[in-house]
């Protein structure tokens, strides 16, 4: 589902992210939608995505707490790609990606245009 810079919000994803009708979805386009710290929670929180293989959350205005909810979340062990770029996070956000127990079949993350602190990526290969 492709639903890149549609104006969602927070009330929108809140609203999505419980509704069973999505429960089939293996890839979520949700770039360009100001959905936020609040609206990750959400997202992360709910437990209707398990056959999600693909997000994208690329320019949603995330930051640190977003970031964090994501990697504490049980509710996407079929993910296989995530975008985060275009967010607000740093190197303790990466290093919770990164240890994060979530994304155990994760081949893909794109980081890219990360407007908070200098990301080292040397994080991600000391997690391995």
């Amino acid at each position: 589902l492709n639903v890149c810079g549609n104006r969602i919000g927070t009330a929108g994803i809140q609203a999505f992210a419980a509704s069973p009708f999505f429960s089939n979805l293996t890839s979520l386009d949700l770039s360009g939608n100001w959905i936020g710290d609040a609206g990750m929670r959400a997202l992360a929180a709910s437990c209707l995505f398990p056959n999600l293989r693909s997000l994208n959350v690329h320019y949603i205005s995330m930051g640190a707490v977003g970031i964090r909810v994501l990697a504490a979340s049980s509710f996407f062990p079929n993910l296989t790609s995530l975008d985060v770029s275009g967010n607000s996070f740093g190197n303790e956000e990466l290093q919770a990606l990164a240890a994060s127990p979530t994304f155990p079949n994760l081949t893909l993350l794109n980081m890219h245009g990360n407007h908070g602190r200098g990301v080292r990526l040397g994080l991600l290969a000391a997690s391995s």
